[in-house]
């Protein structure tokens, strides 16, 4: 049974007591009912709305997915058909020195195939600049320290590693040098 017609059986039986209007208790069991009455009217329209939204909701999905299909399927074509978005790279043959397009697969395989002489060679990346900057960056970072023999005057140069052990020797006479290592 719906809200509404549960709203009206109430009404009905209400009325079929024989409540009196006149009466403090009647008014408020009236007053009841009817507000029983309006609010499963509002409910009601409630929920046939929200039924309507979820329609429109299910109807919007179902054409953003086939939108969402369309759309990647033309980008998985394109993908398939143009291959020209692989990086390549320009490299002189070493036999007629005709300029060679290499994709990443011929570096990955280290080998690529002139089409002017027909011959094949050996390719591989070269270091970047960046690379050998960057080892070289780390070698001058590692800590060295100077220390003066205080026998003979002859400066060692020392690493943070034999510093930090506490154990060095002169370069020059060959005595320990004696280190003491505070925290700055």
């Amino acid at each position: 049974m719906e809200l509404t017609e549960k709203a009206a059986y109430l009404k009905g039986l209400i009325e079929g007591l024989g409540v009196d209007d006149s009466t403090k208790e009647g008014k408020i069991i009236r007053a009841m009912s009817e507000l029983l009455g309006e609010m499963a009217a509002s409910i009601h329209e409630i929920d046939d709305d929200l039924s309507q939204v979820y329609d429109d909701v299910d109807a919007l999905c179902n054409e953003v997915e086939d939108l969402e299909a369309d759309l990647y399927e033309d980008e998985d074509e394109d993908d398939e058909d143009d291959d020209s978005t692989d990086p390549c790279y320009e490299v002189d043959c070493p036999h007629c020195g005709e300029t060679v397009y290499v994709t990443e697969e011929d570096l990955e395989e280290g080998e690529a195939f002139c089409t002017s002489c027909g011959k094949s060679f050996e390719i591989a990346l070269a270091p970047d600049d960046e690379d050998e900057e960057e080892a070289e960056e780390a070698d001058e970072e590692s800590a060295r320290y100077e220390v003066t023999c205080p026998s003979c005057g002859a400066v060692t140069v020392l690493d943070e590693d034999t510093l930090m052990e506490g154990k060095a020797f002169c370069s020059g006479c060959g005595q320990p040098l004696e280190l003491e290592v505070t925290e700055e």
